[in-house]
């Protein structure tokens, strides 16, 4: 890649620090002159000391911003961290205009080297600017640029310590009430979140599905219920109560995602892992969503086998498969699993004929990496009960092996009913097979999401009809036969028909061609 000259990052770097100086010396001038600017600490505010030589690593903040310009190894990696560094101002700027706040402390009188740096501070910082802290948001972005590039744990360590001692120095420099400490976490967060170092940035994009917005408006109702109570908890009991605040980001947070962020805001990579941004803003959503996940499963079964070796069920039993297809964004991949495939997805919502074309071609090569042209599949689908009886209205009629070369027919019919032999076959089957031919099949698949009923469903539906020439109306009844409390909507079989006609009509492409 081309490197940034030394006067291209100088440039940079004069450029961003004006528009610095420029934007922070503007909100203090607005804030100063306005009457009865509010001052809002805890009591126990009181007892932090004042230590002079903190001034030290609160003045480093500055050094380090400067020379990571200088440390960007590329014309890419300069963009992106000059963007955070505007993000993070513009965020800050516009809290200190909307919401000003002061810092109405005395400092005692300091001299020396403490002195010097305490003297050159007040030239520019008046006591205004306050929460977010522009200070502790910089903190964030810039600790998350250096720790990128530090590659020896000792020196990750260091840096470490040394930025959470930056940040605690905003207290006792009596720069900054502690309620600005949190708040300039969360939009550090934020800005890594919209902006990462790695990686795409979050796209904005509103979505055209309405019952997206259905759900949006309910989260953004918990958002502001949470606010509520945070604010009616502090006056009326502790100032803790504000910690229900986080809840209020939270959800917010993901009604946004359902609006118009989409499934980024959980930043969930490729290994199943979330950023850590991404979980430190949505850490009480993501309690939640566990809590919800333990009372839906609770006394169910956590998977079903549906084909011979293919699995659905929740994300909580992936560690215990060969192969997994994750359809969650809110969980993490649990340990285990040696093939893994993430697919986040927003819960609750109809996955998208794109989503569906991806689940489906991303199950269909974990199938062939997981079972080598049906090698390790039992001999007998009968053992699962694949016959179905007349009751329930399937045929069986399918070569069920996950061959390389199987077919990529689709059908939305429903076939005729099943013949004597094999309702009969299927009636004489052992209750326990299911579990015996899991034992024997060492390499099994899962599809799984939070409760294995709704995204995953979808995916496999999706791979069923187009992979393994299923019926819609068969597919779903399967599924349904082996896992009772599958939901799916009204317009998952419109959204597979469409992806159906679109992938003959490839075929017809290339057939032509």
């Amino acid at each position: 890649m081309e490197t940034k000259s030394f006067l291209s990052q100088l440039a940079a770097l004069v450029v961003v620090a004006a528009i610095f100086y420029a934007s922070y010396g503007a909100t203090n001038a607005l804030a100063s002159a306005r009457a009865n600017v509010p001052e809002i600490y805890f009591a126990w505010e009181r007892a932090v000391p004042f230590w002079a030589w903190s001034i030290v690593p609160y003045w480093s903040l500055n050094l380090l911003y400067a020379l990571g310009f200088f440390l960007c190894r590329d014309a890419g990696e300069l963009a992106r961290y000059v963007t955070q560094l505007l993000a993070a101002q513009i965020i800050a700027t516009l809290f200190f205009i909307a919401f000003p706040l002061q810092m109405s402390w005395e400092k005692p009188a300091v001299s020396g080297f403490s002195g010097f740096l305490f003297s050159s501070l007040a030239a520019f910082d008046l006591p205004f600017n306050q929460a977010p802290s522009l200070h502790i948001i910089l903190c964030v972005v810039v600790g998350a640029f250096y720790l990128r590039k530090a590659r020896a744990v000792w020196l990750k360590a260091a840096l470490v310590a040394w930025f959470v001692l930056i940040g605690f120095s905003v207290l006792t420099t009596y720069q900054h009430h502690f309620i600005d400490i949190p708040t300039g976490l969360a939009a550090g967060c934020f800005v890594l979140l919209v902006r990462p170092m790695d990686g795409e940035p979050l796209s904005f994009a509103m979505s055209a599905d309405a019952a997206r917005y259905k759900w949006a408006a309910l989260y953004l109702g918990l958002a502001f219920l949470t606010l509520f109570a945070a604010i009616l908890g502090a006056q009326i009991w502790s100032s803790w109560a504000l910690w229900l605040s986080w809840a209020s980001l939270s959800f917010a947070l993901v009604a946004c995602g359902y609006a118009f962020l989409g499934v980024g805001v959980f930043a969930k990579n490729g290994q199943g892992r979330h950023a850590a941004v991404s979980k430190a803003l949505l850490f009480p959503y993501l309690c939640v969503a566990r809590l919800n996940a333990l009372f839906w499963l609770r006394r169910r079964r956590l998977s079903d086998e549906i084909l011979p070796g293919l699995y659905l069920g929740s994300v909580k039993q992936a560690g215990k498969f060969y192969a997994v297809l994750d359809c969650a964004a809110e969980f993490e991949r649990p340990n285990g699993a040696q093939i893994y495939a993430s697919l986040p997805m927003l819960d609750m919502i109809t996955p998208g004929a794109d989503e569906l074309r991806r689940g489906a071609d991303e199950l269909e090569r974990l199938v062939k990496m997981a079972f080598s042209s049906g090698a390790n599949l039992p001999q007998r689908a009968a053992e699962l009960g694949l016959n179905f009886s007349a009751e329930v209205g399937y045929a069986h009629g399918r070569d069920l092996k996950f061959d390389e070369q199987a077919g990529s027919r689709v059908n939305l019919q429903t076939p005729g009913a099943a013949n004597k032999l094999e309702i009969t076959e299927a009636r004489q089957t052992p209750a326990g097979s299911n579990e015996r031919v899991a034992e024997q099949n060492s390499k099994r698949v899962l599809v799984c999401c939070a409760l294995g009923y709704g995204r995953s469903a979808s995916v496999l539906l999706a791979w069923m009809v187009i992979f393994r020439d299923f019926g819609f109306d068969d597919a779903l009844n399967l599924l349904k036969s082996r896992r009772e409390k599958i939901a799916v909507s009204s317009s998952l079989r419109e959204r597979i028909a469409r992806l159906v006609a679109e992938v003959h009509e490839f075929e017809n492409g290339l057939k032509i061609g």
